[in-house]
């Protein structure tokens, strides 16, 4: 295929807001779309070398995958290899085996699926895995394990065909985004299914340019980069993304691809010397910025300061011109043959499979990172570990009668029945993940028979265009709401916040600076009390359980300081507590007005952070926001007189 040097500036415009982005940059709030551009590029791209290949006669698979194993694998695991002392030495045991799993996961193009399971929950640990953006990596190995034999199949005896069938598969993709957004936001972003149709435009732009040719047309190709554009500086973390948004990236980098001929303004601009370069060397800049940026987070255990991190983001190019330059090219130009490549490239993606493996179930770097901690730190990294091995949708405190309903409520209908007669009216807690550490904390501590936990699952109340109507959520409150003892509604005071740039939901605030500048989501918030106004006509006796007071104190960071010193300990800063007493405030003076029964978590649990996070034997938090088993039965106990009080009413 001939050389566009464009396209590689277009590579540039992806890989820097997309680096900027993750090293948190809030200008660059929307750079996460240079990974939906890369996807167009590569199916740009690869369809268009398979196209001329077939062609030519020349196509073979053994052919194709060597030519892929060349240009991804040697970057990537050279990468990986490098990654690993620096994880051992640095990361927690819990950590370092979530990295090991991946490295396994990485080595069969699998991490996208690895990275899906270990979302939602662990979100704010996310910024500390070193290779989670080889999820992309995965996605796109994925799509090309069938696609280059369809086209091999149905090419050139069924050309007519073949384009219509891929026409199909892109409606159908996108329409299963669109849909998965709002019912499944993980899976959507993760996995192939709802990603298919990104890589499918850029092949629909190999196989128009294969029939009319490369067009010069300013307006469709500055209207393409304008919409890239858009997506970079416009959208931000509540955008729901991949939906029908990821339009604006998608068709402004096909724009581009077509229309961005010799002479348009769009191709003299990203063929720019200096542009080109960093497109030459995106790849490995994408390989190792976030590798560099999660360590930093690690060692820091709050995220570094953007001086810092933008230095970093220098330092993940330069390192990326060398692996360019002394790993990557060197492999890409190789004249061995496949039956040499594919064998040894199967047999190195097997090594550091079994690698993974092993590192992540012995126990060799766990002994040493205990051995470098004090005696006392060595009890609480026990705990930690103790902890970090729990899963976190357990219900330790369940049993017969005290469950959750987290599906439809149908398959627990009889359950329900059986209890409700032998106990009589339920207890019931509903809302996000908050509201599964106070089922649990009042299991533990409250003496009644009958507690039900029902998950929001798609009912978010707080963001604009979610409708909880038909949800399970409501269905359950439509069939029982009536004949409940007490609805207690628990949500995390993290998603009624807006960070600097307007977004909700964000934690880097409370992450990034002890003084953390956040304001009042009072949109989100009048939504919020909408639905339980609405829940309330059902359901009299529905409460509001207040935020809790969120520390944002890593593990990383406790183990920095001595755990037998009280005074020696993590503390909240002025601001920080606060932001979330005057949240509270707000939500108590707004329910008394809507007429919702309020209860302060803040005023209840009274927490103290020398006191209720952690002490050398009992860890209290699992992570910077939710309950450890231990910490529902300590904050169980301090709920268990009001929501008592709450039922004697």
């Amino acid at each position: 295929m001939q050389y566009r040097s464009e396209i590689d500036g277009l590579r540039a415009v992806a890989v820097i807001p997309v680096i900027l982005f993750h090293g948190g940059l809030q200008v660059f709030s929307g750079g996460f779309v240079g990974v939906d551009v890369f996807f167009v590029i590569s199916g740009y791209l690869i369809t268009t070398i398979i196209i001329d290949d077939i062609n030519a006669d020349r196509f073979t698979i053994a052919s194709f995958y060597s030519r892929r194993f060349r240009r991804i694998l040697p970057a990537l695991f050279f990468v990986v290899l490098v990654t690993i002392p620096f994880a051992w030495f640095l990361m927690l045991p819990s950590q370092f085996k979530d990295f090991a799993q991946s490295i396994t996961a990485v080595s069969i193009f699998s991490s996208n699926g690895l990275f899906w399971i270990e979302s939602g929950y662990f979100e704010a640990a996310a910024e500390k895995k070193p290779l989670l953006h080889t999820w992309s990596l995965a996605v796109e190995e994925q799509y090309y394990i069938t696609f280059p034999v369809f086209m091999l199949l149905l090419w050139k005896s069924h050309t007519r065909p073949a384009v219509i069938a891929l026409a199909v598969a892109f409606v159908f993709s996108l329409g299963l985004t669109e849909y998965a957004w709002r019912h499944f936001p993980d899976a959507n972003f993760y996995l192939l299914p709802t990603r298919a149709w990104e890589l499918l435009a850029g092949s629909g732009c190999a196989i128009f340019l294969s029939r009319y040719g490369l067009q010069s047309n300013n307006t469709l190709s500055l209207s393409g980069l304008g919409l890239v554009l858009v997506g970079i500086f416009a959208f931000d973390g509540s955008t729901p993304f991949p939906s029908l948004y990821t339009l604006a990236p998608v068709v402004g980098a096909a724009l581009i691809i077509l229309y961005a001929g010799e002479g348009t303004l769009v191709a003299r601009v990203l063929s720019v010397r200096g542009i080109v370069l960093v497109g030459l060397i995106s790849y490995s800049a994408y390989l190792w910025h976030q590798p560099i940026f999660a360590f930093a987070r690690v060692y820091g255990g709050i995220h570094p300061p953007i001086e810092i991190m933008m230095g970093l983001a220098f330092l993940s190019v330069f390192l990326a011109y060398f692996s360019w330059r002394f790993v990557e090219r060197p492999f890409r130009v190789s004249r061995q043959p496949p039956r040499v490549v594919i064998p040894v490239s199967l047999s190195i993606s097997a090594v550091f499979a079994a690698l993974g493996i092993v590192l992540a179930y012995t126990d060799f770097q766990k002994s040493s990172f205990f051995a470098l901690q004090s005696p006392s730190n060595q009890r609480l990294l026990s705990e930690i570990s103790r902890v970090s091995a729990m899963d976190p949708y357990a219900e330790p405190f369940a049993d017969v009668c005290r469950f959750t309903v987290d599906g439809p409520f149908s398959a627990f209908q009889d359950r329900y029945d059986t209890c409700e007669r032998e106990h009589g009216k339920p207890i019931v807690v509903f809302g996000d993940s908050h509201s599964a550490d106070v089922f649990n904390a009042l299991s533990a501590t409250l003496d009644r028979p009958f507690i039900v936990g029902v998950g929001q699952g798609d009912c978010r109340p707080h963001i604009e265009g979610h409708t909880c109507s038909g949800s399970d959520l409501t269905r359950f409150f439509e069939s029982e709401g009536r004949d409940l003892e007490l609805a207690l509604y628990v949500q995390a005071g993290l998603w009624l916040f807006l960070d600097e740039t307007g977004a909700p939901g964000a934690r880097s605030p409370f992450l990034q600076s002890k003084d953390p500048k956040v304001s009042l989501h009072t949109a989100g918030i009048d939504r919020v009390f909408h639905f339980l106004s609405q829940m309330s006509r059902i359901t009299p006796n529905l409460v509001w359980l207040g935020p809790r007071i969120e520390p944002y104190i890593t593990q990383e960071e406790m183990l920095s300081y001595q755990c037998d010193d009280l005074e020696d300990r993590p503390e909240l800063s002025i601001v920080h507590r606060a932001a979330f007493e005057n949240l509270d405030r707000y939500l108590r003076r707004e329910a008394l007005k809507r007429e919702i029964e309020y209860l302060s978590d803040i005023e209840v649990v009274a927490f103290d952070p020398k006191a209720d996070l952690y002490n050398c034997d009992d860890l209290f938090w699992s992570d910077s926001d939710h309950w450890s088993d231990k910490g529902e039965q300590r904050f169980g106990m301090r709920l268990k007189p009001h929501v008592e009080k709450l039922i004697d009413k």
